[in-house]
C-alpha cells in the first residue's frame, strides 16, 4: 500500500503555513470589513441547477443534459441528444448544459433566479474552436447567418419555454443538432466547408442568448468554489476572509462583505456587433461574499446589485447556511441523472442488432 512520505508531509505543512501567515497579513492591513447579516425577509425564489452524462461509443457520442428549476412550481428539462463533430467534447457538453439551465432559469417567475456557479466564469467561459474563428468569414457569410440565426433563436425559445410549462420538455433543443443548422451551413457557405467551427459558433450563440435571457431577470448566482484574488495575487479570498473573520469576530461569524468585481473580458466582435440584442452581457455587476450562519461556509454572490435588502431576503432562504432552493435543484438534477442514465440502456436494447458495432466502449475492457 502507498503511503505519505515525511517529506509530503513537511512540504505540506509547510505551504499551509505560508499561506496562512500571508491571509493573516493581508487580514490585518485590508480596509474591507465584515458586515453583520441583517434580519430575514421573505420572498419569492427559485434554485436552478443541472446535471450531464456521456457516452462515448466506437461509433458516436451519445449525451443528456437535464435542467431543473425548484420554487413555486417545478420546471425540468431533459436532453438526449449526439456530439458530432467529435472535439471538444467536454467543453461543449458542458456548454449545452449551462444553455439548458440559463433558457429554464429565464422562465422563473419568482422573485429571485438562484443560479449554481457563477456569473464572473459564465461571462469568461469561451467557446471552443478548434482552428482561428476570424477565417470562419472567409468561408460563410457570417454577418446574415448570425443575425439570422438570433432570430430563430427568439422564436425557438418561445417554443421551448411552451414545452417546459405544459411539462413536455424532452427532446433536444439545441438548434446546432438539429437539421435546420445544416440547411443554413449549406446557404450561407462563400468558401471552404468549414463545418465544425460554425457548428461550435452556433453552440456559443444559443450559449449566449439564453445567458442574455436569464439576466433580464433578477439572477443571482452562488458559488461554492470560488478562487477569485480581490485582496491579494497569490493568496486567495477565502483564506482571506476566514483571517479577516477571526481578526475581527474572534470566531467564524456569519457577514457579508459586498465590492465591485474586477474581470478582463472582451465580448467577441459578433457579441460587440450585435450589442442590442445582447445588451444584459454589457451590465455591471455586484459580488458580495457571504457567510449566512456562523462557522458556516462563505460563498461568492454575484449579481446586478447586491445590498443589505437582497441579503436578507437571500437569509430567508437559507437553511443551514444554504439557500434551500439550490438544494432541491441540486437533489433533482441527480435523480434525473441517474433515470436518464437508465432511459439510455433502454434506447440502446431497442436499436438494430446490425449497429451493435457502432455501439463497443473502448474503456469495457478495462472494466469488470
Amino acid at each position: 500500500m502507498w503511503k505519505l512520505s515525511d517529506e509530503i508531509f513537511v512540504k505540506l505543512q509547510k505551504e499551509i503555513g505560508e499561506i496562512y501567515a500571508r491571509a493573516e497579513e493581508i487580514a490585518g492591513r485590508i480596509e474591507e470589513k465584515w458586515r453583520e447579516i441583517p434580519e430575514p425577509v421573505e420572498c419569492s425564489a427559485c434554485g436552478v441547477d443541472g446535471s450531464r452524462g456521456i457516452e462515448r461509443f466506437s461509433g458516436l457520442v451519445l449525451y443528456f443534459v437535464t435542467s431543473v428549476s425548484v420554487g413555486e412550481d417545478l420546471r425540468e428539462m431533459s436532453e438526449i441528444t449526439m456530439l458530432k463533430p467529435h472535439v471538444n467534447i467536454e467543453e461543449r457538453i458542458r456548454l449545452h448544459m449551462h444553455t439548458s439551465e440559463f433558457r429554464i432559469g429565464s422562465f422563473a417567475c419568482e422573485e429571485i433566479v438562484l443560479m449554481d456557479g457563477s456569473l464572473r466564469g459564465a461571462l469568461i467561459r469561451p467557446a471552443s474552436f478548434i482552428g482561428d474563428p476570424e477565417e470562419l468569414e472567409k468561408s460563410y457569410d457570417l454577418e446574415n447567418f448570425i443575425q439570422d440565426f438570433l432570430e430563430i433563436l427568439d422564436e425557438h425559445l418561445k417554443i421551448v419555454e411552451e414545452d417546459v410549462r405544459q411539462e413536455r420538455a424532452k427532446k433536444n433543443y439545441l438548434l446546432a443538432r438539429e437539421e435546420l443548422f445544416l440547411k443554413m451551413e449549406e446557404g450561407y457557405r462563400k468558401g471552404e466547408k468549414r463545418i465544425e467551427d460554425l457548428m461550435i459558433l452556433a453552440e456559443y450563440l444559443e450559449y449566449l442568448h439564453a445567458l442574455n435571457r436569464l439576466l433580464e431577470k433578477n439572477a443571482v448566482f452562488l458559488a461554492k468554489n470560488f478562487y477569485t484574488h480581490e485582496f491579494d495575487s497569490e493568496v486567495s479570498d477565502s483564506a482571506v476572509l476566514e483571517l479577516l473573520a477571526l481578526k475581527q469576530f474572534g470566531f467564524e461569524r456569519a457577514g457579508y462583505i459586498v465590492f465591485k468585481p474586477k474581470i478582463g473580458k472582451t465580448m467577441p466582435w459578433f457579441v460587440r456587433e450585435n450589442r442590442k440584442r445582447f445588451k444584459n452581457l454589457f451590465r455591471e455587476f455586484e459580488s458580495a461574499f457571504v457567510r449566512f450562519e456562523d462557522f458556516g461556509n462563505i460563498y461568492l454572490l454575484e449579481g446586478e446589485k447586491i445590498d443589505e435588502d437582497l441579503i436578507a431576503k437571500l437569509r430567508s432562504l437559507e437553511v443551514e447556511g444554504y439557500p434551500l432552493q439550490l438544494f432541491q435543484a441540486h437533489r433533482i438534477a441527480k435523480i434525473k441523472r441517474d433515470e436518464i442514465k437508465k432511459l439510455f440502456l433502454s434506447l440502446f436494447s431497442s436499436l438494430k442488432p446490425d449497429h451493435a458495432i457502432l455501439l463497443k466502449r473502448g474503456r469495457d475492457v478495462l472494466e469488470e
